[in-house]
């Protein structure tokens, strides 16, 4: 198992802005995201602010990312054959999303600190030159958050 953190600036004011994103580089490895958090720092949410988790086909343009390495995994084994990316807002050039949403959604409370720990049972399998993104909702600006993912590879 491996897992990678990172810190998200705000997002502008526009629906369907990506937060983060997590990318799978590998043209044949598949990996799947088994649970995600997020906090907001520094500010809290607007009023009624609120995500959901959308496919994404292509990156986008991150402010910036986090490559995870050998560190990252659970008994520090091996680096991800993945090469798995944490993308993190604010983007230039925002991730190409799916048309279709994923059940994963959320609602944060108007606080400092407000945020969720969103375990995925069975996993979300995500494919070679694959990814997905966290979106707000809202067209309203968006705190920045400390987000976590941990992943599976090679679970077969």
């Amino acid at each position: 198992m491996y897992s990678v953190r990172g810190r998200s600036a705000a997002t502008a004011a526009t629906a369907d802005h990506a937060v983060w994103g997590f990318w799978n580089p590998h043209s044949t490895q598949r990996i799947k995201l088994i649970a995600f958090s997020m906090f907001a720092q520094s500010a809290a949410p607007a009023a009624g602010w609120s995500g959901r988790l959308r496919r994404i086909t292509a990156r986008g343009t991150a402010g910036s990312t986090v490559t995870p390495g050998i560190s990252n995994h659970s008994t520090r084994g091996v680096a991800p054959v993945s090469g798995v990316l944490l993308d993190l807002a604010a983007y230039s050039v925002q991730p190409t999303l799916d048309t279709v949403d994923t059940v994963l959604g959320y609602t944060f409370a108007n606080s400092q600190g407000s945020g969720l720990v969103y375990p995925i049972p069975g996993g979300l399998e995500i494919g070679p030159g694959a990814g997905v993104a966290f979106i707000q909702v809202p067209a309203t600006a968006g705190a920045a958050f400390e987000i976590s993912a941990s992943w599976l590879e090679d679970w077969l």
